[in-house]
């Protein structure tokens, strides 16, 4: 059994803010430029601080953060979805098998709870700033003004409050639907 249309539609809202987010990293990891920062300053960034693997992957055009987001992606779809409770055919030795219960629920509810809670502080954090609440986002290196941080802390909050809700909301389906 599905998800009801509702909560369907819901976690599908809530993946869509993950778009602007993914949007302006994966431009820079092709080497173009968004929010005031040239495509190599943030290359360059990220090989100063990012590891052998982030590198990696950045050399052929993938930003290993978007990439983690994909999978948190299939994660809520898979909540949500018929092949989210039995494994589907391309699983080759599991299909047609039940998924067991807690196999999707454990880093649903986790990543869920963390991820929204991040988004939702971040969220809170730019109508803040804006309004001289809190000082204005001093911009770190690669970013050369307050005004294009403020937009990068917009696009994570909606990118992790985002994912994070629709983790959850799909996690509520599930136990609700499971049995």
């Amino acid at each position: 059994m599905t998800a009801s249309l509702r909560v369907r539609v819901w976690v599908y809202v809530l993946l869509c803010g993950l778009l602007p987010w993914s949007v302006v990293k994966t431009v820079w990891t092709l080497g173009g430029d968004a929010l005031g920062v040239s495509g190599q300053d943030w290359l360059r960034s990220v090989e100063s601080d990012g590891g052998a693997v982030y590198e990696a992957l950045a050399a052929v055009g993938i930003d290993l953060t978007v990439l983690a987001a994909l999978l948190g992606v299939f994660l809520a779809l898979g909540l949500v979805h018929r092949w989210g409770k039995i494994f589907p055919r391309w699983t080759l030795f599991l299909a047609g098998r039940r998924v067991p219960r807690l196999l999707p629920l454990i880093p649903a509810w986790v990543a869920g709870v963390c991820l929204g809670g991040y988004g939702l502080v971040l969220l809170v954090m730019v109508p803040l700033s804006l309004t001289g609440v809190i000082p204005a986002f001093t911009p770190p290196e690669p970013f050369t003004s307050s005004a294009d941080v403020t937009w990068m802390i917009l696009f994570g909050g909606l990118a992790f409050g985002g994912l994070g809700g629709a983790l959850v909301l799909g996690a509520c389906s599930y136990t609700s639907h499971a049995g």
